[in-house]
């Protein structure tokens, strides 16, 4: 189907993405941590696929290449929104006319902590991120995970293995000045 698709056969690519749709919806949701985003940016996907399907030069790597497409197409949709930072005074003003303000001060501190954490997971290297978003973004097994990537099982636990070291040193503070090899 991919080589169809590859050839100009819209029906066989409109398929594979319909196949793929669930995990790439929860992909790009991760990437943009905002899902009135993830719409446009699967629009984004949708016609990136169509124009750079032709360049796909291994058929049988297409998963893991649509999900840097999706990736790809998530992160330009993150830059081009203008996120305007809340404002805990705007927030609290709002919050106190329903009578709730530790309320939004809780649901405040936890909108920074979410985006702390999608900050974190979008700066991860391509091949860890990957990895990561669709093991705890996705929750995917392994086995699809390494089916997806085309990567030995090994490989995939080992990853996720760094992505959660990468992780936790950056929202810790530590810094980790080794490099990883796999």
């Amino acid at each position: 189907m991919v080589c169809a698709a590859r050839g100009g056969d819209k029906q066989a690519l409109a398929q594979l993405l319909q196949d793929n749709w669930s995990w790439l919806k929860g992909l790009t949701y991760n990437v943009l941590g905002n899902i009135a985003d993830v719409d446009e940016a699967l629009q984004d996907l949708c016609v990136l696929t169509l124009e750079n399907i032709a360049t796909l030069r291994e058929p049988e790597r297409f998963k893991g290449w649509l999900a840097a497409v999706a990736r790809n197409a998530a992160l330009a949709r993150r830059r081009k929104r203008s996120c305007q930072p809340i404002q805990l005074d705007d927030l609290l003003a709002q919050q106190q006319l329903a009578g709730d303000k530790e309320n939004a001060l809780d649901k405040l501190v936890r909108q920074e902590h979410h985006q702390l954490l999608l900050d974190a997971i979008s700066l991860l290297p391509e091949k860890y991120w990957g990895v990561f978003v669709l093991k705890y973004m996705n929750d995917l097994p392994y086995a699809q995970i390494s089916e997806i990537l085309d990567l030995p099982l090994t490989t995939v636990q080992i990853r996720l293995v760094r992505a959660r070291r990468m992780l936790y040193n950056r929202l810790t503070g530590k810094t980790n000045h080794k490099v990883p090899r796999t």
